[in-house]
């Protein structure tokens, strides 16, 4: 049977002020009227029902997450007691799914994504879901660069397997610098890694159990323990190492590891520069949620709950007004969001 596991414990620190650590990010509705997770789980439709879903989050994050009414089983929802990167929180999902189906199909996918083309999105995972059953593989899902992004990771393919776009991996590379980004696409043998994958429950947990074999005992204990255990669940969690399941284990696995290629619209939505792509523009290219009025004022993001954001002989800035704070800066310099975060008082996070 088909599950799909949503990720969905992120603290979303480089959308503050209003990803909060109790509110990240994937709670909010930055996109339209729904929140990013309720919104990945409906376009899930028809393809699964949703007693099939699961969701892996954090345990701060659970009084948001229950105000959501997903209509997710309760106990298909995962708290991690502490955050310890991908690897970790979908090995965990993989034993619970095995106690309930053994011969079990496993998407994964982030909580926080744009798509567009939702049929599509649904027909592609459909392809990779048959390729993976027949071959007992690995699979992840490729987006087209349209530019050379030096946020994404890339993922250069080896060869074509046949006409469903779906190729064998050469290499994943990190995050490269502008020049690299720009012969990355120019060469046209690399794709945007978007971080969803598809496989067999039991496959991956074998790669586990043989390329992290600490870990693997670790949350064979963890699959065992009772949710209401929360000291013992997070004494265990803290001996956990913290890895992304692409460093852990599908470059170790690289010879069974394909790429199905995206025929959907996709967007990380990872900072508050990616919202100017999505969020609607006035004449003079500011983007905006929220009340706003210019003055000789161009390339501006903004974002507003309540507030009008009036802007007068300025350009290419964010301006963010949450519940409890405001935030100004240029566009280039968007990745300090996170640098600030760390520094920030607690009841500020």
């Amino acid at each position: 049977m088909l599950h799909v596991v949503i990720m969905a414990g992120g603290k979303g620190t480089r959308f503050w002020p209003l990803s909060k650590k109790i509110k990240a990010k994937q709670f909010l509705n930055i996109l339209g009227n729904k929140s990013l997770l309720k919104t990945t789980i409906e376009r899930l439709h028809p393809l699964i029902d949703k007693k099939n879903i699961w969701i892996v989050t954090n345990q701060n994050q659970k009084k948001f997450l229950l105000k959501e009414k997903l209509g997710i089983p309760t106990s298909q929802i995962l708290y991690e007691p502490i955050g310890k990167n991908t690897a970790p929180c979908i090995g965990w999902a993989a034993f619970e799914i095995i106690k309930k189906d053994p011969k079990a199909t496993m998407i994964v996918l982030p909580s926080d994504h744009l798509i567009k083309k939702e049929a599509k999105f649904r027909e592609t995972l459909k392809t990779a879901v048959n390729f993976v059953k027949k071959n007992n593989c690995l699979m992840t899902i490729g987006i087209k660069p349209t530019f050379p992004h030096t946020g994404y990771g890339y993922i250069e393919i080896f060869k074509n397997i046949n006409k469903q776009k779906i190729e064998k991996i050469n290499t994943f590379k990190e995050k490269p610098d502008f020049i690299t980004a720009q012969k990355y696409v120019k060469s046209e043998k690399f794709l945007w890694n978007s971080g969803m994958f598809i496989w067999q429950a039991s496959k991956i947990l074998e790669l586990i159990e043989k390329y992290m074999p600490t870990n693997y005992q670790i949350l064979a204990q963890i699959a065992k323990t009772k949710k209401s255990e929360v000291k013992k669940l997070t004494d265990l969690y803290q001996q956990l190492d913290s890895i992304s399941i692409d460093y852990g284990i599908m470059e170790k696995a690289i010879d069974q590891t394909y790429l199905i290629e995206s025929s959907f619209i996709w967007n990380d939505i990872g900072n508050w520069i990616s919202l100017e792509e999505v969020w609607p523009q006035d004449h003079h290219n500011n983007a905006k949620k929220g009340k706003l009025i210019t003055l000789n004022s161009k390339n501006n993001i903004t974002y507003s709950e309540k507030k009008l954001i009036a802007l007068i002989d300025v350009e290419n800035l964010i301006v963010v007004e949450s519940e409890d704070a405001i935030l100004v800066l240029p566009k280039k310099s968007h990745q300090k969001i996170k640098e600030l975060y760390e520094n920030l008082d607690e009841k500020y996070t």
